[in-house]
């Protein structure tokens, strides 16, 4: 889901006007780099406990609805005023000016993504778990539509300019003004694919008879394309993101399991354009029930950032998301690998993609 709006603010030429919108980049394209399709199932009844290596792969589908601003409606941005240079021969004193704008930017779009992961547990117990070890290559396609849109202005007149012009120049400016915002949405509309940004992982695992507890850190490499234009990209961004959490589960019966997982993100600054996302806190839930054909259960993911953002044109930009949904786990017969379906949608945002994710995951030990 990375990166699906980067630019949200269109530059503005119209009769050599001065002003217009800012070019503006948010931070992480509106999104952390965090699983908000949940990485809590099943699998809190029984992880993997083997020495060895697991194989794991994860196919996600996400529909973007929309990108929410500061009050969690459709994301908005300012277009500055500005004047607009009238024909040679003209005085410039006649030249007419326009106000202060505000342009809506309607967004939506879909993200697949293919994550391939391997990870190696230790043979050898260290304080009752194991060292758990974790690559994690994820390959991507993603489509976004832009519609950025804002009425025309009126332009003011000087009292000397004849009433003859103002007319023809209004009408000129109107389809440029228009022509500029249509402009800026086509170059931010498109569809990319290819290798997304590379996950490291270091962990230590108990498995105990009710409680399992995982806890470590991750590292995120921007090995992902990216690059400062407008169109979009596969990476979020020239930076590194490094991710410490702790998973508990509990089984307070044989048939019941809770699970709760703390994380937090901690950002580098882009070097492509000197922005630092603020660093974020997540926390997920989940509750399981074992049936005799596996396990259902429902599972809840709130990311949201403690630190404003440092150079960004929207201001702190302090993302935020609610997401809510279900899910099930069962063994796939003659693998011996579990099977996790999943699926959750955005219940609140603010400076956030809201929309539904749908996961199928794969966990086989060999």
């Amino acid at each position: 889901m990375s990166g699906f709006i980067r630019y949200a603010a269109f530059p503005l030429c119209l009769y050599a006007a001065q002003g217009g919108i800012q070019a503006a980049r948010a931070a992480e394209g509106f999104e952390p780099r965090y699983n908000l399709a949940g990485s809590l199932g099943g699998e809190i009844f029984a992880p993997p406990d083997q020495a060895g290596w697991v194989f794991g792969t994860a196919a996600t589908h996400v529909r973007v609805d929309r990108v929410t601003g500061g009050d969690g409606e459709t994301l908005t941005q300012p277009i500055a005023g500005g004047t607009v240079a009238l024909p040679a021969g003209l005085p410039a004193a006649m030249a007419p000016s326009f106000g202060a704008n505000v342009a809506t930017i309607p967004a939506h779009g879909s993200l697949d993504r293919l994550d391939l992961a391997l990870a190696y547990f230790s043979r050898d117990v260290y304080a009752g778990g194991r060292l758990l070890f974790i690559a994690d290559l994820p390959l991507a396609r993603k489509k976004q539509t832009i519609l950025p849109h804002a009425k025309t202005p009126l332009l003011e007149w000087s009292p000397q300019a004849p009433a003859t012009l103002s007319g023809a120049v209004q009408a000129g400016f109107h389809e440029q003004y228009q022509g500029a915002l249509a402009a800026q949405g086509s170059a931010m509309t498109g569809e990319v694919r290819g290798i997304g940004d590379v996950e490291l992982a270091a962990a230590w695992q108990y498995i105990g008879e009710k409680w399992r507890v995982l806890g470590g850190a991750s590292l995120v490499l921007p090995t992902g394309k990216y690059d400062t234009g407008p169109a979009p990209d596969i990476g979020t961004g020239t930076f590194k993101t490094l991710r410490p959490g702790v998973q508990v589960g509990y089984l307070p019966t044989p048939k019941v399991a809770l699970a709760a997982k703390v994380s937090l993100g901690l950002n580098t600054r882009n070097r492509d354009n000197d922005l630092r996302s603020g660093n974020w806190a997540g926390l997920e839930l989940a509750a399981g029930y074992m049936t005799p054909v596996g396990v259902v259960g429902v599972h809840a993911v709130r990311v949201q950032q403690y630190q404003d953002d440092d150079n960004n044109p929207f201001g702190p930009s302090r993302f935020r998301s609610t997401n809510a949904g279900a899910f099930f786990t069962t063994k796939v017969p003659g693998l011996d690998a579990a099977l996790t379906i999943q699926s959750i949608s955005t219940r609140s945002s603010r400076y956030a993609k809201a929309g539904t994710m749908t996961q199928v995951r794969l966990i086989k030990g060999f």
